[in-house]
This record gives structure tokens, C-alpha cells and sequence, in this order.
């Protein structure tokens, strides 16, 4: 055996070299009638997209994208929260040969939408308004934004170079501008489908780095084609299964596409349901996930301790296959909800520019973990640890994971800087985490290299409320840190210092933030929103004149307590 830090495992399936298209249509061939898409509320509403309908609906808006000037390889923006109707423009863009630029909504501003459509030079912009008010101060200035930059802008010219602009449902203030029910009801354009290819990209993810500038992640045909399935899914319950999974359909591990072209039905509700009232809507989501029959779900770590909370309660015999979750350390207590909710856990953990990385073999009984522990790479994924300088480690000692596989991605868009400094020769990824190879050959997580924080999966980067508090009159210095919490892992807290003269109460900041910051309103029922606010009159610096993080959150989680806020 090896004495290098080094894991592998082999690909099990062949490779997949078809776009995603064509697997779509083979699927939706195969399964006319089968419903793909069921999106459910928590007071019993539901709808449904079958494959007929969903390749109707995608074809004819793809043609119409088409007739507007859409190109292949034009990037087509994407926004909204999660709908049948974002699908449904989700896979005609692609049908179009159009890259989608998908779109999450943190902060009220506008701005940081803006870069990233900028950066992308975004030729149309397909958004989802959402029902009644809730995003059209947002709308209202990202179409502010569009004239002043446009002024020669036409949307009813066929050959217009401005960005066309289509709302995914109809709204009674926006009735100026085409939708999709209506684009829907017009006669099909006689246009002609570029020809795809395998290695062409077609999504765009948005993450972001310490620094708060957008990182912008491209995949291809082929990558999300050639996902592995994960170690412990029956590879017959892809179709014949339901998964329950309401993660934003614009992050990574929400994203439908794949369990779509594929034959697995996703059932869904709104993104924020599952975080809001203190975690009050479990037992109501779990309800829609066994009216469904699901048989597996992608449940997020706090969702699992919603769960264990009414497990004393809970006397019915439903249980899913296996809950898999993803993105933060699981603790004893989140085994809880096996023989109870569920036959078994499955504990993963990747990256937006990796996809899955890697799994724990299935947990079916409750008990000790270790919850650093996230198992061994998944078929097809190579991962190493190094030090500072890129050399291979002995295995059991600790250093920054890189990651090589099928699902990696090929460079972040139009930013050569960032890929020489995260790619090291031979295309392995600096995934950012600091780990080990224990002695059962599993990934241990230690850390994170850059400072960010997590709370319920949600990657929060603290400039960029960092830098929206400093615009506050009297604010000196701000730093924000993630402190510990039980349900979601970390929550996000202020600690900020006054210029003298200037009484700045931690209400006056909550209130500060309150007007910039999207909380429970946001589509993941989390945004950016801190929770707690702590004042200072100094910050320990260091020689330099940064201030001393480590030194400040153990000073904030101390006051905390004192507090009894935590």
C-alpha cells in the first residue's frame, strides 16, 4: 500500500460521450407519460410536468430564444425560485445551444447581479418573479440597469442585439414584457436547433470566493452527463423512485437537470419552507415527501435534526430507501433519523467545481461518528493531499485536498489569474479544505483554508457583509465570523467598533442590515442576513493591521454565552 496520501477509485459505468439533449429525449421517449417534476406546497397544492410536456414546453421556448437572436454558445441568464416553469427554461436554453447563467439571490442590491451578467455578457435574461411582490424592487432595478446600459434597446426586432428579456410567469406589473405562459400560446418559429456537442458548456454555476467577487463555474455536456451515481443508490430507483430535493435549483446540489435527463422524478417545495419557523414545517414537508412515495431525499443537515426533534412523536411506518445529505460535518445526533424516517444515511461532500467528491459507505444504524469523516472518492475520482507547495504528502498528515476526476470542471470563467493559482499541473483542483487519509482509507476534513462561513449549507462570504456595514455612518471597523450552532452549524455574527463620538447600539446595526441583507425572504430562507451583533471597542490587531479572527470569535463566542444567546 501507498505511504503517499493518495485515494482512488475506478470508474464503474462506460463513459457517456452524448449531450444532454440527447439523453433527455431518449428518456422522455422511453417515458412519455411519466411525471419527472412534482412541485408540492405545504398546503397541498401540487403540479406536475410530465416528460411530454416538459420537452413540448422547453421545445417550443427554445425555438422562440432562437427566433430573439439566441446563438450557440450565447450565455442566457437565469433566475428565480425553484418552479416547473424554471425547468422548462433551463433545458430550452440549452436546446437552444445557449449557456445557462444560473442566478442566486443573496443581498437586495442588484449590483452583484449585475457584475456577474456583465462578466458573462448575458445575451437574454429568463426570470421567475415569483408570486405577488416578493422580487420586484429587484426586477425593477435589474431593469433600470438593462435600459441605461441598452438605449437603443428593442425587443419586438428579431435582430436586435439587446438582451431579450422573458418572465417565466405572468405578472400584472410586467405586463410590458413577453412570458412564458404567452410565448407558450404563440405559433411555433420555423427556426433550426444548432448541433451540440458533448464537450460544449451549457451551465454556468455562481459561487463566490473570500474576496466576494463571483466565481463563475462551467460545466459541460459531458460532465454532467458522466455523474457517477452514489455508492448506496440502487441504480433501479433512479427510475423508479421519487427524490424529494428542494435545494435552490441554481446551486449545484439542487440542480435538476441531471435526475431529469436521467428518469429520476424530483419532487420539490419552495426552497425556504424547510428553514423557516425555527424549523416548525418539518413534520409538513416530511408529510408531502410520504404522500409522494418518495423513496430517497436530499435532506440538509439542519433538516435532519427538524426530523430527530419529533422522532418521539412520529409512530407512522413510512421510511425512505436513504437520506442522503451534503455540506456540513453530521453529528451523532443526525443519525437519529435512521430506523425512525429513514432505512439509511448517506453522507456526502463535494464542491460546485467538482460535483460529488466523495461518500461514506450508507449508515444504517444510529450511534457514534465521526463527523469529519466524509468516506472515499466516488468511481472515477482521484483525490491527493499536499502542502502549501503542491507536494504529495505522507498519508495521516494533514494539508490542502486536490481533486481530479470526470465531474471536474475545466477553469472558472474568464478568470486566468484564479486558475493558475487553484489548478496544479497535471489538472488537479485545490479544492480550498484542509484534510487527511486515515488509516481506513477515508477523507478526513479538518478546516477550511480560506476564511468562510457555513451555516445550513449556505457558504456566506463575510466581506461581502462586511463591506455593505462599513457604508454605515460611525462604523471604524467590522469583521464578521461564523460562531457555532447546533442546528445549522454556524450562524453569522458582527462584531464591529465605533469612531469615537458615534453611539452605535448592535440594534442600530441589526436595523442596518435588516434594510440590506435578504434573510428568510430568500429563496434558500437563509440569504445573508447575520444573527447576532456584538460591539467592541478594539479589535487585537495584528503587525500588519489585520484583525486577529481567531482571537475575535473566541471573544464573541464567550459574550455569547454569557449572554445566553448560543
Amino acid at each position: 500500500m501507498s505511504e503517499f496520501s493518495y485515494l482512488s477509485t475506478p470508474r464503474i459505468t462506460p463513459y457517456n460521450y452524448r449531450t444532454i439533449i440527447e439523453v433527455f429525449k431518449d428518456t422522455a421517449t422511453s417515458y412519455p407519460d411519466k411525471e419527472i417534476l412534482i412541485h408540492r406546497g405545504i398546503d397541498g397544492t401540487r403540479e406536475s410536468l410530465t416528460y411530454r410536456q416538459l420537452q413540448t414546453k422547453a421545445t417550443k421556448l427554445a425555438r422562440y430564444l432562437v427566433s430573439k437572436g439566441v446563438s450557440k454558445g450565447d450565455k442566457v441568464a437565469l433566475l428565480g425560485p425553484n418552479t416547473l416553469e424554471w425547468v422548462i427554461a433551463e433545458l430550452a436554453i440549452i436546446m437552444a445551444g445557449g449557456v445557462v447563467v444560473h442566478v442566486t439571490l443573496s443581498i437586495s442590491d442588484v449590483k452583484d447581479l449585475w457584475e456577474i451578467f456583465s462578466i458573462t455578457e448575458c445575451k437574454a435574461f429568463l426570470i421567475d418573479p415569483g408570486k405577488g411582490e416578493k422580487y420586484l424592487e429587484m426586477i425593477s432595478q435589474l431593469i433600470s440597469i438593462l435600459r441605461r446600459s441598452n438605449s437603443s434597446r428593442d425587443d419586438k426586432n428579431v435582430n436586435s442585439k439587446d438582451p431579450t428579456l422573458v418572465f417565466l410567469r405572468r405578472n400584472e406589473l410586467l405586463i410590458s414584457y413577453e412570458n412564458l405562459p404567452g410565448v407558450l400560446k404563440m405559433k411555433e418559429a420555423a427556426v433550426e436547433f444548432p448541433p451540440l456537442n458533448p464537450e460544449d458548456e451549457i451551465i454556468i454555476f455562481n459561487t463566490s470566493r473570500s474576496t466576494g467577487k463571483p466565481k463563475l463555474v462551467p460545466h459541460t455536456h459531458s460532465i454532467l452527463n458522466n455523474v457517477e451515481r452514489e455508492a448506496g443508490r440502487p441504480k433501479d430507483m433512479l427510475q423508479s423512485g421519487k427524490m424529494y430535493n428542494d435545494r435552490p435549483f441554481a446551486w449545484g446540489a439542487g440542480s435538476p437537470i441531471i435526475a431529469v435527463c436521467k428518469g429520476e422524478t424530483i419532487v420539490f417545495c419552495d426552497s425556504s419552507i424547510a428553514i423557516a419557523d425555527d424549523g416548525r414545517n418539518a413534520m409538513k414537508i416530511w408529510e408531502v415527501i410520504k404522500e409522494e412515495k418518495c423513496t430517497s431525499a436530499l435532506l440538509i443537515p439542519y433538516f435532519l435534526l427538524d426530523l430527530v426533534a419529533q422522532k418521539d412523536y412520529y409512530q407512522d411506518s413510512f421510511k425512505l430507501e436513504v437520506i442522503m445529505t451534503v455540506g456540513q460535518p453530521i453529528e451523532d445526533s443526525h443519525t437519529q433519523v435512521i430506523g425512525v424516517f429513514t432505512k439509511a444515511l448517506l453522507v456526502g461532500y463535494g464542491l460546485t467545481e467538482t460535483l460529488l467528491i466523495t461518500t461514506l459507505p450508507p449508515i444504517v444504524t444510529s450511534g457514534k461518528l465521526d463527523s469529519r469523516d466524509v468516506g472515499k472518492p466516488i468511481p472515477s475520482t482521484e483525490v491527493k493531499v499536499v502542502d502549501e507547495d503542491g507536494n504529495v504528502l505522507k498519508k495521516g498528515d494533514t494539508g490542502e485536498l486536490c481533486i481530479r476526476s470526470s465531474s471536474l470542471f475545466n477553469g472558472y470563467y474568464k478568470n486566468k489569474e484564479l486558475n493558475d493559482e487553484v489548478f496544479l499541473p497535471g489538472k488537479w483542483f485545490r479544492a480550498g479544505d484542509t484534510g487527511h487519509i486515515n488509516d481506513q482509507n477515508h477523507i478526513v476534513l479538518e478546516g477550511r483554508i480560506k476564511d468562510v462561513i457555513s451555516r445550513g449549507t449556505r457558504k456566506t462570504m463575510p466581506y461581502r457583509i462586511e463591506k455593505v456595514i462599513m457604508q454605515m455612518n460611525g462604523i471604524r471597523h467590522v469583521a464578521v465570523i461564523g460562531v457555532p450552532d447546533k442546528r445549522l452549524y454556524e450562524e453569522i455574527c458582527v462584531c464591529y467598533v465605533t469612531e469615537p463620538g458615534h453611539d452605535i447600539s448592535p440594534a442600530d446595526v441589526e436595523q442596518f442590515c435588516k434594510e440590506n441583507f435578504t434573510g428568510f425572504e430568500s429563496l434558500d430562507g437563509l440569504g445573508e442576513m447575520p444573527t447576532y451583533f456584538l460591539r467592541f471597542f478594539n479589535f487585537s490587531m495584528s503587525d500588519n493591521g489585520k484583525i486577529k479572527k481567531k482571537v475575535l470569535r473566541t471573544d464573541a463566542i464567550l459574550r455569547l454565552r454569557k449572554q445566553c444567546l448560543m
